[in-house]
């Protein structure tokens, strides 16, 4: 797993976890808060071979996803369902989400770095948000 911390002047607000579903145990990854699937949404760079064995991490990659029609409208919504659930949560507690796609290494990755960048920038850089990137250094999968 790899983490990324976007830190605040005040506490660690939110949590966004990025994760393959079929690799095993990654359903129990999924607890609370938002849950964003693009299994079936964005391009997928693991068909293109110049991108499969890269990851959302690399520009290349991230590029491409957000080129997708309805990219940056999925990252802009989610920022906003992000945003509206902070006011109901508690101070305390943090906020959610997961960012699933089939291999955990492109989609999820890029949408979940895009999210998380739109809601600190969102909270003034005030609040922290981590990004754990679960299934990002996992072998690239088979097709299926």
């Amino acid at each position: 797993m790899q983490i990324t911390s976007l830190p605040g002047t005040d506490r660690t607000a939110a949590v966004i976890r990025s994760i393959g579903i079929r690799h095993p145990g990654a359903h129990g990854l999924v607890t609370d808060g938002l849950y964003l699937d693009l299994t079936n949404a964005l391009r997928n760079p693991a068909a293109d071979p110049a991108l499969r064995h890269a990851t959302g991490l690399d520009a290349t990659v991230r590029a491409h996803v957000l080129a997708t029609p309805g990219a940056r409208e999925v990252i802009a919504r989610t920022v906003a369902q992000m945003l509206a659930l902070a006011e109901e949560v508690p101070v305390h507690r943090l906020l959610r989400l997961t960012v699933a796609c089939q291999g955990g290494r492109h989609r999820s990755v890029a949408v979940a770095d895009e999210v998380a960048h739109g809601l600190w920038a969102a909270w003034g850089k005030w609040r922290g948000v981590d990004v754990e990137h679960h299934h990002v250094s996992h072998p690239v999968l088979a097709s299926g």
